[in-house]
């Protein structure tokens, strides 16, 4: 090698392709290193079965993150631009390339903690959960007043079993929230592993306290009533966790932001549906509302808004998203059974009857459309089609409690009694505390016309757990109370 290339030897052989380009070393090194960051950004998916909308705000934001690092030094703008993009590919599931921007944004806007934050979720959400803590702890130290990731580094802790750390955790998380009910369930969970049984429950009655809807804190105390004894209680707390909405995550603006850049019709319809099962119902109504700006033929879309109507008592605007689906997708099962059973609560008994038989042309193994049809014949008091509707879903489905107690239903109809009786305990063995089914057994046994069947001392027993809980309040259930007291009166006079 020449005394002049050994002078000016750099690795690579940078220094030589500069002096052939006429370019200053400084000035390479710096392309070189924004040639290795382009390197790691991620290629664009294939998004050609997506929405117009999500490709082209992939497109623009993937530009404007190229365009940052042509331009201008790799620095905090390029990282934040990074970040950016991050968020509209978690918001639209593509994990692997948001690692790969939001690991950018962590390298090059290091103080901002909701990098950290939402890479930490998606590998949370990817399963790998050793990569979450450290991601958390920074987060943390940047934010130190941002609960939602207090709460989720302490959960974290917790399932590591570090128990001294995520207690610490839950507690600066109530220092922040008094009264947080998710923290105070962590601290309860810690208790419970130690069997601190009474701290554990001071812990559950605080959370309950700040949220009575709080399932699954009442769910908890339950298990505690049933370690001491308690059945009674142990009873009421199940009741009142099965009055509760399903389980909600704690509220969290950064991971919650995303939905605003979510572009995906089927991610849109999930976040809908958690929405809907949380009892969030303006949430619901506009993400349903944005997918359908985005899908306007999706029937998918109509399907859900449809059913959110129903949800909400909205016969007449429900109905309109039914017969809009349907026109999508003549073929959609679901719209035809949700349509029919519109008609039926409106005792347009005979077309609800249609609408099943279409959805059973399209799906004739859904034991829910059997049912439903069955339901719709035995209203019309087509006793005999009824029980055969609903036989079907039962041979489909065995464990279908709502057919079974219809068949019963069908059976009284028809007058066999004591079938029908026979059905009836085969539902409360299945549900023992289900006042519907205990309300109408109790009245068969009560008031048949067969001395034989009636049974007073056994029609109070199941009128009792038909009137138990919210049942006190139906005066159906109570009528039927007052006919069980008195057939064992009537006996006696006799």
């Amino acid at each position: 090698m020449s005394r002049l290339i050994r002078r000016f030897w750099l690795p690579g052989g940078l220094a030589i392709v500069a002096l052939c380009l006429g370019l200053g070393t400084s000035a390479l090194l710096k392309q070189a290193k924004r040639n290795a960051v382009l390197y790691r950004l991620p290629e664009m998916p294939d998004l050609g079965d997506k929405t117009e909308a999500l490709r082209q705000n992939v497109a623009a934001a993937d530009q404007v993150v190229r365009q940052a690092l042509k331009s201008g030094r790799v620095n905090e703008r390029f990282g934040r631009k990074a970040g950016e993009l991050g968020k509209l590919y978690q918001a639209n599931h593509f994990y692997d390339q948001a690692i790969r921007c939001y690991q950018l944004a962590t390298e090059f806007d290091p103080e901002n903690a909701r990098w950290f934050y939402l890479l930490a979720f998606v590998y949370q959400e990817m399963g790998e959960n050793e990569s979450v803590t450290p991601l958390l702890e920074r987060t943390v130290d940047l934010a130190p007043r941002y609960s939602p990731a207090i709460l989720k580094l302490a959960d974290n802790y917790f399932k590591r079993r570090e128990t001294n750390k995520a207690q610490a955790y839950y507690k600066r998380r109530l220092d922040l929230l008094p009264g947080d009910p998710y923290a105070l369930l962590g601290l309860a969970r810690i208790a419970l592993d130690a069997s601190q049984w009474e701290t554990a429950q001071a812990y559950l009655e605080k959370a309950i306290e700040s949220d009575s809807k709080f399932g699954v804190a009442h769910r908890m105390l339950a298990s505690i009533h049933e370690h001491f004894g308690r059945t009674s209680e142990m009873e009421q707390a199940l009741d009142r966790a099965a009055q509760c909405t399903r389980f909600r995550p704690a509220p969290d603006q950064w991971a919650d932001a995303l939905q605003d850049v979510c572009y995906d019709t089927e991610q849109l319809l999930v976040l809908g549906s958690k929405a809907v099962a949380s009892v969030e119902i303006e949430t619901a109504l506009e993400v349903y509302r944005r997918a359908m700006e985005l899908d306007p033929k999706n029937p998918k879309v109509y399907l859900a808004l449809g059913k959110l109507w129903v949800m909400l008592g909205q016969k007449k605007q429900a109905r309109e998203f039914f017969e809009k689906t349907i026109d999508l997708d003549p073929k959609r099962e679901l719209a035809y059974l949700q349509f029919g059973l519109i008609l039926r609560s409106e005792h347009k008994l005979r077309q609800a009857e249609q609408m099943f038989r279409k959805a059973l042309d399209l799906d004739p193994s859904n034991p829910k459309i059997y049912n439903n049809l069955g339901v719709s014949l035995l209203e019309q008091e087509r006793f005999q089609q009824a029980i055969g509707c609903l036989n079907k879903a039962l041979e489909i489905d065995p464990e279908h409690i709502e057919a079974r107690y219809n068949l019963a239903m069908s059976l009284w109809g028809l007058g066999k009694t004591e079938e029908a009786i026979g059905q009836y305990y085969h539902v409360l063995q299945l549900k023992p505390k289900w006042a519907k089914a205990a309300n109408s057994l109790a009245w068969i046994l009560a008031t048949d016309r067969n001395a034989d069947i009636r049974n007073g001392d056994e029609a109070v027993q199941w009128a009792m757990v038909a009137c138990k809980g919210e049942g006190r309040k139906n005066p159906e259930y109570l009528d039927t109370l007052a006919a069980a007291y008195a057939e064992p009166v009537i006996l006696k006079r006799h």
